[in-house]
């Protein structure tokens, strides 16, 4: 996944919907590279596991 691609805004609509309820003020696009995505340290966090947790799914399945 390449981030700024559809895919990786698809992921991030996905999160922000279920963690609707903490502070997700995303960083400038150039921190993303730096895995600063959200202003909110716990939000980025869980956002780093759960885009962890997608890959390694999207592997898996198209090793398949």
């Amino acid at each position: 996944m390449i981030i700024g691609s559809q895919e990786h805004y698809d992921i991030l609509k996905q999160f922000e919907k279920i963690y609707y309820h903490l502070f997700l003020e995303r960083e400038k696009f150039e921190m993303w590279k730096n895995g600063q995505v959200y202003q909110n340290g716990e939000a980025n966090n869980l956002y780093k596991a759960f885009i962890h947790g997608y890959s390694c799914g999207r592997r898996a399945y198209l090793n398949n």
